[in-house]
C-alpha cells in the first residue's frame, strides 16, 4: 500500500518521471525515478533491497547518469536525509549540498565543474 500511494504521487507530481524497476538475473532488487527537464535531471527516489546495498549497484546507476549528464549538459540534483546512509555516496560521487534545510541536504552534482573540486568526504567522526 505505501508503494503504491508513493508511486501515485510521483505520477501525479512527476509528470515527466521515469520509473524502472532495477534487475540483477531477472529479479527485482530496487526502484528508481528520474525526471529529466529542461534544466536539470532529478534523481527522485533510487531505493535498493538490503541485501543488494553496498554492492556498487546504487553507485552505477548514478554513474550511468552522470555520464547522460554530462552528454546533455546538465546536472543531476537531489534531495536526501543527512542520516541517510547513501549520503556518503553521493558525496563520494561529487554531489555537493547546494542548501540544508535540517531534515532535507539539497544536492548537485554539475558536470560543468566535475573534476574541478574534491567531493567532500565524510569526517572521521562520521
Amino acid at each position: 500500500m505505501q508503494f503504491e500511494a508513493q508511486h501515485t504521487h510521483y505520477q501525479q507530481y512527476f509528470t515527466n518521471a521515469t520509473f524502472d524497476v532495477i534487475l540483477r538475473d531477472n529479479k527485482a532488487i530496487g526502484r528508481i525515478y528520474i525526471e529529466v527537464n529542461d534544466d536539470e535531471i532529478r534523481l527522485f527516489d533510487i531505493a535498493l533491497l538490503p541485501e543488494y546495498r553496498g554492492q556498487g549497484i546504487g553507485a552505477d546507476l548514478i554513474e550511468h547518469w552522470q555520464q547522460k549528464a554530462r552528454e546533455i549538459s546538465l546536472p543531476i540534483r537531489l534531495r536526501v536525509e543527512p542520516d541517510n546512509p547513501a549520503l556518503r555516496l553521493y558525496q563520494r560521487l561529487g554531489f555537493q549540498t547546494i542548501a540544508d534545510e535540517q531534515t532535507n541536504l539539497h544536492m548537485e552534482w554539475n558536470p560543468a565543474s566535475d573534476g574541478d573540486e574534491p567531493p567532500i568526504q565524510p569526517s572521521e567522526t562520521e
